[in-house]
Formats: structure tokens, sequence, C-alpha cells
């Protein structure tokens, strides 16, 4: 079993389950290109040969939250620690794929279509999901689709909601295509009446600037703006299912220390506003943070990090329960020792996402085929190698 590091103190899990408002859950997917360096993010502060690997790169514990009596978390992600605090924040250390290629386009490649598969795990997921897919049952932010949704049944691509419109809003064109579907009883018909549905609430809550709700903050930032996106989807109720969005800039090979701190704060505080925004109906939704891969364990004579292999995974929502990892962090490893290290002497991957990723959807959508998400994959707990 993957060692489990306690946390100091024991705190009662608010329970995500009896979420108030809309009940569908919704899958928000945070990328963060580049490889995010975890060793950083959650550094082990009760490593001494963290310190001895990474001499000017290392997290003092002075500028850490301490998650247990080895991991901490990075203060620039303080925004995070009240979800640790109430256990709804799952920790995954030295998480990864197969892959050792060590090649972002190879290892983001694997990860996004999940195994050796033309198509996305996200996509495949639409597709074993019960009923007719909806318009904007899959929305990537951005300007292009993601990978993970190659294959989805419809979704879109928008970077604002002013992107996405139909028949240039003519309300009467709408209306005439209303009541054509509504004469249907098919599944196209269906798929039609949703669809109209969702292009007349997108109308009036694009006709809607009202400031993010229960004093949220968003970063002001391209993935700031995209999480409030989100949010306002969400409560516009238009049947979104799983959205992605991306955090890039990870790949620090040069002056790390100058770089990554501020897209800590970008990533902690989008997903704190994030989630204050939507106030209750945020219980049903779940946001995973994750990476290609992680960063060496020993710093480069650049003051960065190359390439490496484990990184860490976060889950907040009803999935990190769903899990049965929240309020902790669980690694692929047991201290940085050589023996715990992969060939080339950094965190391995020890964890594969898809471990952390299949019992998040089956809380997501009860009984959903994995085997069908995850060809060729056999699940199990996570273990250490």
């Amino acid at each position: 079993m993957s060692p489990v590091h306690q946390p100091q103190n024991t705190i009662t899990r608010q329970d995500f389950l009896d979420a108030t408002g809309a009940s569908d859950p919704v899958l928000v997917v945070i990328f963060l290109r580049g490889g995010a360096d975890g060793l950083t993010l959650v550094p082990p502060t009760g490593d001494d040969a963290y310190y001895k690997a990474r001499p000017t790169l290392s997290v003092a514990k002075a500028d850490a939250i301490g998650l247990d009596d080895y991991f901490s978390l990075n203060a620039n992600l303080r925004p995070l620690m009240s979800y640790f605090e109430a256990g709804e924040f799952a920790v995954i250390h030295g998480a990864g794929t197969e892959d050792t290629t060590r090649s972002h386009f190879e290892a983001q490649d694997t990860m996004e279509h999940g195994g050796n598969s033309g198509s996305g795990w996200l996509g495949r997921f639409l597709r074993a999901r019960p009923g007719p897919p909806s318009a904007l049952g899959a929305v990537a932010i951005g300007t292009t689709r993601p990978e993970s949704l190659r294959g989805a049944p419809g979704g879109a691509v928008m970077q604002t909601l002013r992107d996405f419109s139909f028949g240039d809003d003519d309300p009467d064109l709408i209306e005439r295509l209303a009541r054509m579907y509504a004469v249907r009883t098919d599944a196209l018909g269906k798929a039609g009446v949703a669809t109209i549905e969702a292009v007349n609430r997108l109308r009036k809550i694009r006709a809607c600037e009202d400031p993010p709700a229960n004093g949220a903050v968003y970063p002001s930032s391209k993935f700031g703006r995209g999480l409030r996106e989100i949010a306002r989807l969400i409560r516009a109720d238009v049947g979104l299912v799983a959205t992605t969005i991306d955090l890039d800039g990870w790949d620090t090979h040069f002056v790390q220390g100058r770089l990554i701190g501020s897209l800590m704060r970008d990533l902690a505080g989008g997903i704190d506003a994030f989630l204050r925004d939507l106030g209750p109906q945020s219980r049903r939704v779940t946001v995973v943070a994750m990476t290609e891969f992680g960063r060496r364990l020993r710093e480069n004579t650049s003051f960065g990090t190359d390439h490496g292999s484990g990184s860490t995974m976060m889950v907040i929502g009803p999935g990190a329960l769903a899990t049965g990892l929240a309020g902790k962090v669980t690694s692929g490893w047991n201290d940085l020792a050589t023996d715990q290290l992969d060939e080339v002497g950094d965190v391995p991957a020890a964890i594969n996402y898809r471990d952390i990723l299949g019992p998040v959807l089956q809380a997501h959508t009860p009984g959903v085929d994995l085997a069908a998400v995850f060809p060729g994959h056999t699940f199990g707990t996570p273990t250490a190698t």
C-alpha cells in the first residue's frame, strides 16, 4: 500500500452529498501544462535529503504550511488549506503515467488519451454516460479542444460565454427551431430541445454582468477569467458535465524561484474564488488538477529543475471523498532515500493517475464502465514501487 501521511489534526469532513440547488455533478479538470514541480507545490519539508538536493530551490519550512509530519503545502497555495483542513482535499504525491520519455508532447498525449488510444479519456467518459449528450455537456475553456476531449459527443470550445451563440442569437430563429424540435420524440428532438434551452439560458446570463458571489475575487489572469466563465456556466444550468482549463508555464528549467510563485498563487486563488463564487452549488463540483510529469529531484545549474517523473495530483470536492484519500497526503514513496527513487534518481510515478480518476468518475456517474473509459488498464489501490 502507498504510505499515507496522517494530518496533524483530525477534522470532521463536510458532506458534499447534501448539496442544495441543482443536483447534476460537474467535473472540472485543470491541466498544469509544462510539468509542475510537485516537490515545490507540496514539499517534503521533513526530509533532509530534499534540502541537500535543492540548496537554493527548496521550500523553507517557514514558507510552508504543515500537512503532516513530512509534507507541507507551499504558502503560495494557502487558499487551498481550508479545504484540506475540512477533509475535502486529496493530495497525491508521486502520481503520473507509464510514459518514461520525459517529453512534454509524449507525456501529455499519453495522459490525455488515457493510454494508447486515439480518443481522449474525457471524450470516452462522456460517451459512456447514459442519456443523450448535451450541446454544452463538455466545454473546453480556451481556443482549442484538448486531446482529453477528442471523440466527445458534442461540446464547445470557448474563452467566454460570448463565444457561444446560435444564429447570432436571433430570437425568431431560436423560437422556430424550438417549435420544430418540440414535435419530435426521437433522440434528435430531445437533443435539439436541450440545446435550445441551453442557448436561452446562456442568452440570459450573458445579459447579466453580476459580480462574483460570496465575496469571491478571481485572479486577474486568463486562468482566473476562465474559471469565472465556468462558474457562470454551472449557475446557468446548461447541462454541463465536464470542463477543462489549462494553466500553462510550469516548464521551469531556468530561475524557477522567480516563476513558480505566481503560478501557484494563480492556481490556488483561482480555485478558491471559483468554489466560493458557486456557494452551495460548489458541493456538486469536483476539481482535479494534474500535470504530465514532475521535475527532477536535484536542481540544475540554471537555478531551475529539469523534466522528472512523478508529480503532485490534487482533487477537491465529492470526487476527493470517493478516492478515500481526502484530508491527507498519499504518496508512492516513503522518503527521498536512493532506494525509493526511480532509475535516474527522481520521485517515481508510482501512483497511476487513472487509479485516482477512476473513483472520481464513478462518484460523478455511478455505474459508468471504467473499462470503456480507460481500456486495458487494471485498476487497483495506489501502491508504492
